[in-house]
């Protein structure tokens, strides 16, 4: 291959991954408003983000999942044990970047569910619908491809 022919391919894989990054740079950010019945919804939940997130290299932001039912209980100091491998998932994705878990804090005022009751990757947000909508007002888009 003569250098000109060379120089013409770099060039060429240069304006590409250039517009990938691009491409990057515009990807939607998601949030999930969460209301499973019980661990296997959220169990489907997580498969659902781990192949989505997989299929889909342009997701940079990870979605935030809001907690603020029955199922956030799952996620308390007092359930671990029952709940263990669940939580340790949501930790792992969490790490990963794949999800942000916020957790309602009128929800844990009505359960007597304190901070300190949470596993550290959990935030606490003071409302979840507020939440919701200050989400959206920010650009986010509710999941498409996550249904509970």
């Amino acid at each position: 291959m003569n250098w000109r022919m060379l120089n013409l391919v770099l060039l060429t894989l240069a304006v590409v991954a250039a517009g990938l990054q691009t491409d990057r740079a515009w990807a939607e950010s998601y949030y999930l408003e969460v209301s499973p019945t019980d661990r296997s919804d959220l169990a489907k939940l997580f498969d659902a983000i781990e192949g989505v997130n997989a299929a889909d290299l342009t997701t940079v932001e990870p979605v935030v999942v809001v907690l603020h039912g029955t199922e956030a209980a799952f996620f308390t100091r007092n359930n671990y044990l029952a709940n263990k491998l669940l939580v340790d998932r949501a930790a792992l994705l969490d790490a990963q970047r794949l999800i942000d878990v916020r957790m309602c804090e009128t929800w844990m005022n009505a359960n007597d569910v304190r901070q300190s009751d949470l596993p550290a990757f959990i935030d606490t947000v003071p409302y979840a619908p507020e939440e919701i909508d200050r989400l959206t007002a920010e650009g986010y888009l509710l999941h498409p491809s996550v249904q509970i």
